[in-house]
């Protein structure tokens, strides 16, 4: 079984990795691309800020409405949400193209790197505040919907989970970038 708890514990090593691996480059470290058509580190976080501010809206606009209880529930998955879990997979090898909603490019123009890192640890922190709130609810009988379509729907805990797993997969994609920075650029 998976809790809440668990998924706290991700963000927020989440939070430490980005700190570790992105807070002391340059802002030119932070926008390089290994090719003009894949993402630099930035839009690699850039996406995950979209994608995860969007969500987090929701999923706190539907635990104001929600009953508090005194015990904590375990995630439960429902079939939409483990495709999902399987597409964002941190291990999944296959490039799944990102909604363009959930782009992070904005008329070709890269935003700044370092607030961008600066942003990204923002929003981790405020993901990390709303699943503590989350673990006083039955998050298994609120439900958040997709953007991109009200037939994806999903409860407040694979929610978490999803946006978790999605983040890091996206974290390991900015390291990949990285670790392919020119030393001349360094």
């Amino acid at each position: 079984m998976i809790w809440l708890k668990d998924v706290i514990k991700d963000l927020k090593e989440i939070e430490e990795t980005t700190n570790h691996e992105f807070q002391d480059l340059s802002e030119e470290e932070l926008v390089w691309k290994p090719a003009p058509d894949k993402w630099s580190i930035t839009e690699c976080l850039q996406h995950i800020i979209i994608a995860n501010s969007i969500y987090i809206k929701d999923i706190e606009k539907r635990l104001q409405k929600a009953e508090v209880k005194t015990i904590e529930y375990p995630i439960s998955f429902s079939i939409t949400g483990k495709l999902f879990l399987y597409a964002v997979d941190p291990k999944y090898k296959w490039k799944v193209p990102a909604p363009k909603i959930f782009k992070p490019i904005k008329e070709n123009k890269v935003e700044s790197g370092t607030e961008t890192v600066e942003e990204f640890i923002r929003l981790q922190n405020e993901i990390v505040g709303v699943a503590l709130k989350a673990c006083a609810y039955d998050h298994q009988h609120v439900h958040t919907y997709s953007p991109i379509s009200k037939l994806l729907k999903f409860n407040v805990g694979e929610q978490l989970y999803i946006m978790m797993r999605h983040t890091k997969r996206h974290i390991n994609q900015a390291k990949r970038v990285k670790n392919q920075i020119p030393k001349t650029l360094a």
